[in-house]
């Protein structure tokens, strides 16, 4: 057999094939969950895998392609070591940062069930926000080998190229005519995905959307445009619907406020726990506040306004659907609660375990508040810092000026992932000692991570338990609101998935509420309630006397109108429920590939024509309540 010595491209062509290989490995691992219903779903699941390998290596190619190119111009040489070696080393590096982006966001879906997107993008671009994970340092460092180990597989790849293209046949193998039957191959497969996809969602084919959904950065065609010009109606869209969330800028509140100054203010202690799910409070886990809830209003159907921090804290501090995150953050408007604080002159000192950039706190909820009134601790674990601003907190109402009214505010982490606690408050074992994300198994660890969250719960009681004894040894309950509650949920595939920010399961979304309000008396609330009802709750009693509808979209707990659904939000989506029916729409899209509904404890539901047929009304309410505080 002859041998020779072939340069790019003959050896870049075969090393983008070899690529190519390993994309589409990773992309099969994407479809383990995919049912191929149908013989249509099984070509649009092929022709998709393999159009879309490509379509991830386009950008690697087009910069090795580009580089190749400029190269040669500027060498005198073409077949110099420092060209070879450049094109080379450009081909790794844009090729193994490709596939490094494809396994993370595989591992970002395989926890989360959601893609990269610009939500994870936020995550790990604004400060705090990575540590709001949970990153641990051992798994830092597993994610860094496998990330050099990737780069070293590509190395292999280009050397294994390069003894290949030393004989001739091979390189005959990959002529022209070998480049121009790929690339119709790769149009004929991309277009036929791309005309299956159209054709389904125009039909409303949820087998083939689904699909599509699997992969990352899936590009939709849709031909509703196409089929109204030559006369074509869709399918009745009776089962489906999509919330569009209005646009504008804010008209917040929507009357200047009236308030009638309290002779005697209250004073506030707002604790919010990260992660703390309802059935968390139990004698067993939670002695502390299982107790003090004997003695509060204990509301035992209550519902975040999110599945994740930011729309779990927006909601009930602003009273308005997550939606309007956006609007608030982009107008830095803080919440009508906060601003009557300081206008009444409140003594304010916050206190977070995570960051206050991290969702955008400082520029939201706390928008008005002076830096030095909000207080992180650096160093140490969640569990160690959510200690440590305890006592800093009740510092401050110790040392403050008794003569005015106080608000005090803390986030606790511990419940967060991994789960923090001292060995002292193990009540559950065994447990999962070493919480590397990237060596867990969550179907064989679930049991002992779930221990974790139970140890970390009942870290959480005593330090909440902390705040209660020293309120009730100062006599200080007499004159203070005491709001005790959850951000959001924590699932442990109860429904198929874990932690939170990727469904709106009950794990995920219900959370306890303890409220004390002096001279209330203690009662058991069974109805459904919502954080969206706090400042509808909160604001009659620091005087304000405009209605709630005027600053919020909830009820006062202590009233008698009573809610017959809440709303939900994500970072793209809306949940309706109410006492049958569990509802998602998507808000911030223009498909309807996402939007599905369950009944309220998540079960499958069979025929969805009579919610439908009973919610109409609902949903205009609804559609009106995403405008209402925003001008046209």
């Amino acid at each position: 057999m002859k041998t020779t010595t072939h340069y790019p491209p003959s050896i870049l062509l075969l090393y983008f094939l070899g690529s190519y290989i390993t994309i589409l490995i990773l992309c099969v691992s994407y479809l383990t969950k995919i049912s191929l219903a149908d013989p249509l779903t099984i070509i649009f699941t092929v022709t998709m895998t393999l159009s879309y390998g490509v379509f991830y290596l386009i950008p690697a190619m087009i910069i090795t392609g580009c580089s190749h190119w400029f190269l040669q111009r500027i060498q005198k040489q073409k077949k110099s070591i420092t060209l070879l070696f450049t094109e080379y080393a450009i081909a790794i590096l844009t090729t193994s940062a490709t596939l490094i982006l494809l396994f993370a966001d595989r591992v970002v879906f395989r926890l989360f069930n959601f893609h990269l997107n610009g939500f994870v993008w936020n995550l790990v671009t604004t400060p705090g926000g990575i540590e709001s994970m949970g990153g641990s340092d051992s798994a830092s460092l597993t994610y860094g080998m496998i990330c050099f180990g990737i780069v070293c597989l590509h190395i292999g790849i280009l050397a294994t190229c390069y003894w290949l293209c030393q004989h001739e046949r091979i390189v005959c193998m990959f002529s022209g005519r070998f480049k121009t039957v790929a690339i119709i191959i790769v149009i004929i497969m991309g277009t036929a995905q791309a005309l299956i996809y159209g054709v389904s969602s125009f039909k409303n084919n949820l087998s083939v959307i689904n699909t599509a959904i699997a992969l990352p950065l899936y590009q939709p065609l849709t031909m509703k445009g196409l089929a109204k010009k030559l006369g074509i109606k869709p399918p009745p869209k009776s089962k489906n619907a999509h919330l569009k969330a209005g646009e504008g800028s804010l008209d917040y509140p929507l009357e200047s406020l009236v308030i009638k100054k309290k002779d005697t203010p209250l004073n506030i202690v707002w604790l919010i726990a990260e992660s703390w799910r309802a059935d968390m409070l139990t004698p067993e886990i939670m002695p502390n506040m299982s107790s003090f809830a004997t003695q509060a209003n204990n509301f035992h159907q209550h519902y975040s306004g999110g599945n994740g921090t930011r729309m779990g804290l927006f909601s009930q501090f602003y009273g308005l659907y997550g939606t309007y995150w956006f609007q608030f953050l982009n107008e830095r408007q803080s919440p009508v609660v906060m601003d009557v604080l300081q206008q009444q002159k409140y003594q304010l000192s916050l206190y977070t375990s995570a960051k206050f950039t991290y969702p955008e706190f400082d520029k939201t909820l706390f928008a008005s508040i002076p830096p030095e009134k909000l207080h992180e601790v650096k160093g140490g674990t969640n569990w160690q810092k959510d200690r440590t601003n305890v006592s800093n907190m009740l510092s401050f109402i110790k040392k403050r000026d008794p003569s005015r009214p106080f608000m005090t505010f803390m986030f606790f982490e511990s419940p967060h992932a991994r789960y923090y606690f001292p060995e002292e408050d193990a009540i559950r074992t065994p447990y999962l000692e070493d919480f590397n994300y990237a060596t867990m198994s969550l179907e064989k660890d679930m049991g002992l991570i779930f221990n974790r969250y139970v140890n970390a719960c009942h870290h959480l009681d005593s330090q909440l338990g902390r705040v209660t004894a020293f309120l009730k040894e100062e006599h200080l309950l007499d004159n203070t609101i005491v709001i005790m509650t959850g951000d959001h949920g924590e699932e442990f595939l109860e429904n198929g998935h874990w932690g939170h920010n990727s469904e709106f399961t009950e794990q995920q979304v219900r959370v306890p509420l303890l409220l004390w309000v002096p001279g209330v008396e203690h009662r058991e609330i069974k109805r459904m309630t919502s954080h969206l009802d706090l400042p509808a709750t909160i604001l009659p009693l620091l005087g304000v006397e405009n209605p709630a509808s005027t600053y919020s979209l909830g009820y006062n707990l202590l009233g008698k109108e009573k809610r017959s659904f809440t709303i939900i939000c994500d970072w793209s989506r809306i949940a309706y429920v109410d006492h049958e029916y569990k509802a998602i729409f998507p808000f911030s899209t223009k498909s309807l590939d996402k939007s599905y509904l369950t009944t309220k404890d998540d079960k499958p539901l069979a025929d969805s024509e009579q919610f439908w047929k009973s919610r109409q009304k609902t949903m205009v309410e609804i559609l009106h309540n995403l405008k209402i505080f925003l001008t046209p």
